[in-house]
């Protein structure tokens, strides 16, 4: 999967950068009207305790023994 950025005027699309490797292919266009301010995508935020909590896994949390660990720390990742 490829993406490139095209043009399309009075009927035509005119792509701006050739698809690398690939003789034939099936496209998705997502269009941008240019008269339109563009909306940007955002990702939602995560919350892993509520997400296990809504999955009925909120006794992961509740152990004893879970309790003031640092996850971070433990698996050795960085905050994000």
């Amino acid at each position: 999967m490829q993406a490139v950025k095209a043009l399309y005027k009075q009927g035509q699309i005119q792509l701006l950068e050739p698809l690398q490797g690939i003789t034939e292919a099936e496209l998705f266009i997502i269009v941008l009207d240019k008269t339109e301010p563009t909306v940007r995508c955002q990702m939602p935020t995560t919350h892993s305790e509520q997400d296990f909590k809504t999955l009925g896994l909120a006794s992961f949390f509740d152990a004893n023994e879970d309790n003031n660990v640092d996850w971070e720390d433990m698996f050795d990742v960085k905050p994000r």
